[in-house]
């Protein structure tokens, strides 16, 4: 016997269905999650499989690029997003990298390591430079970066333009991977320059007999 001014709610039908359903669209994803799981390693395992079969090609690509000179500087001064980022001195920096690396890790966590190689020049003593991101759905988030050894004739100007320029560039890029910012130059050579650096590339038209200019640039492809 209910107590005197009590009230009884009685649940509607359509929100008691409403209710089994969610219950039933619940027990449906957790019976789902063994195939998702089988799912998630066969697609790891044949990424795997394509990521060995691609290597020999990348490596027979980067022996190639290493024996043009200044392929690198070429390609990042013609890139449309890159081009407002880099100096002359940035350019003439990068002419002597000889190398550009990307992999990627997907577990435990998504890590995007970038390599830059680099032959004897008169800015720093690194042969590589290393900078690692954290990727997820919206950003690259810098995570580690191989400091700059630099000449001891040239620490006083990399100290200066690193604080006397604020905005965002290639050279705070490269000497500071925490700069704000940075982290778009980083998906534009993990996700752009790093896989197809060919169509940036601008090569010399040789000039026609008896004319005295240099050429003009033509696009790779």
């Amino acid at each position: 016997m209910r107590p005197e001014g009590s009230l009884t709610y009685r649940v509607p039908e359509r929100l008691r269905q409403g209710f089994c359903g969610v219950g039933r669209a619940a027990q449906a994803l957790v019976e789902l999650e063994p195939v998702n799981a089988q799912a998630r390693k066969a697609f790891s395992r044949q990424r795997e499989k394509m990521e060995r079969r691609r290597k020999p090609h990348l490596d027979r690509r980067g022996a190639v690029i290493q024996s043009v000179p200044g392929f690198w500087a070429n390609v990042i001064a013609n890139h449309p997003q890159m081009s407002a980022l880099i100096t002359d001195e940035d350019e003439d920096m990068l002419s002597y990298m000889v190398s550009l690396e990307v992999e990627e890790e997907k577990h435990p966590v998504h890590l995007c390591k970038i390599m830059l190689f680099f032959r004897s020049n008169p800015y720093f003593q690194n042969k590589v430079i290393t900078k690692e991101y954290l990727v997820n759905i919206t950003e690259y988030r810098a995570s580690h970066s191989t400091p700059i050894e630099w000449y001891p004739d040239y620490e006083v100007e990399a100290y200066r333009r690193r604080h006397h320029n604020s905005s965002l560039n290639f050279f705070n890029w490269f000497s500071d991977h925490n700069f704000a910012g940075s982290n778009k130059i980083a998906e534009i050579l993990c996700k752009d320059l790093w896989r197809n650096p060919l169509q940036y590339y601008k090569r010399m038209k040789p000039p026609e007999e008896g004319t005295e200019t240099s050429g003009e640039p033509l696009v790779g492809t």
